[in-house]
């Protein structure tokens, strides 16, 4: 789970805190962490921090009352690069994400297009879904389904209204280099579409010109 950087301090804490917390210190926090017999997770920006409850089974503690299951909601998002087809990725997407909700889940959003388009119908409502309050976790299966580049963003925007991002898996189900082809292809039709309208444009406008100019010596 990635978290983002203005989390609840009195849950996960920073690698000093964490080591204060368990009377350690920070050498022997990170050995623990790296070694995989301490649990931890990442926030937005790549900082280490740690579950209190977590800590507290390594010390041995029983587990502290957390948020009742009613208190959490969920909102599942999906995104495949085409514009066409690929509906059973999102399906799978779609599977994964149900399968593995611990808490109520208030709706579905669901993109078709490339991670670098800056406006996508499902992520523009599901942002203002979140500022509406209508869920306090986004779950995603891969992180670049929010967006190719620029996901700190989105999730420093829903951490100020009260929202998690949580990320399923890791890596995705391409590799690197299919993904970044779906995206230069996506941005070569735009440029494409772009280009032809403009040529349609300076084509339309000659022949003004010209009509203008016949006229004239007529």
């Amino acid at each position: 789970m990635i978290l983002p950087d203005s989390f609840c301090y009195s849950r996960f804490m920073r690698i000093g805190e964490a080591a204060a917390y368990l009377n350690m210190s920070v050498v022997g926090v990170r050995k623990a962490a790296s070694e995989g017999r301490l649990p931890s997770r990442r926030t937005g920006s790549g900082q280490r921090v740690f579950d209190r409850t977590d800590l507290d089974a390594y010390l041995g503690r029983p587990p502290a009352p957390d948020k009742a299951p009613a208190d959490r909601v969920e909102a599942l998002y999906c995104r495949v690069s085409g514009s066409t087809g690929q509906e059973s990725s999102l399906a799978n997407q779609e599977s994964m994400l149900r399968e593995s909700a611990s808490g109520a889940v208030y709706r579905v959003y669901k993109d078709r297009g490339s991670g670098l388009r800056e406006t996508r119908a499902g992520l523009d409502r599901m942002l203002d879904d979140a500022a509406k309050g209508h869920f306090t976790v986004v779950r995603v299966v891969w992180r670049d389904r929010l967006a190719r580049f620029g996901v700190a963003w989105i999730e420093r925007y829903l951490s100020v209204v009260g929202v998690t991002v949580e990320v399923l898996r890791e890596h995705g189900d391409k590799s690197l280099v299919e993904e970044l082809m779906d995206d230069f292809m996506a941005l070569l039709a735009s440029f494409s579409g772009r280009f032809y309208r403009l040529r349609s444009k300076q084509n339309q406008r000659r022949l003004l010109d010209d009509a203008a100019a016949r006229l004239e010596e007529g």
